[in-house]
């Protein structure tokens, strides 16, 4: 590979599409080459959000809790750029009462659909196991 950050930077631009959102320390893009999937980028090396998803999905992948979770798909050396599959907006109707404790943070922004499936597609920290009421939130509300 490379040390010319130019030629990386170009290639980037090159793949990535329209840009989706932005967190704390992340922007999120479409990626035109696989379209099923997103670009997350990590602009802030004392986060490692990208990490946490990666080695989350590593330690849920074949397991009984695979399903709550969005795919990652590469992550680079340095953590800082993460393929993930893409999900679809979800509708009310899609939010169950009831979601597995590790989730927690139940901002509808953080879930979505792979097909007919609420999966979580910005996950951090697992808590425990087991079910929990889940009170979901609308993106601008504390309530």
């Amino acid at each position: 590979m490379s040390d010319n950050a130019v030629i990386h930077s170009e290639a980037f631009h090159m793949l990535k599409g329209e840009k989706i959102g932005s967190g704390m320390s992340r922007v999120v893009w479409d990626c035109p080459i696989l379209e099923d999937c997103v670009i997350k980028v990590e602009d802030s090396v004392t986060h490692f959000q990208n990490v946490i998803e990666w080695e989350t999905w590593q330690n849920v992948r074949g397991t009984m809790y695979e399903k709550w979770f969005a795919p990652c798909r590469w992550i680079s050396h340095s953590g800082s750029i993460l393929i993930m599959e893409k999900t679809k907006p979800a509708l009310d109707r899609h939010y169950p009462d009831r979601m597995p404790k590790f989730l927690c943070d139940f901002k509808k922004r953080n879930y979505g659909l792979i097909g007919n499936r609420l999966v979580c597609h910005d996950y951090g920290l697992l808590l425990s196991t087991g079910l929990t009421k889940a009170t979901w939130r609308d993106l601008w509300s504390d309530k």
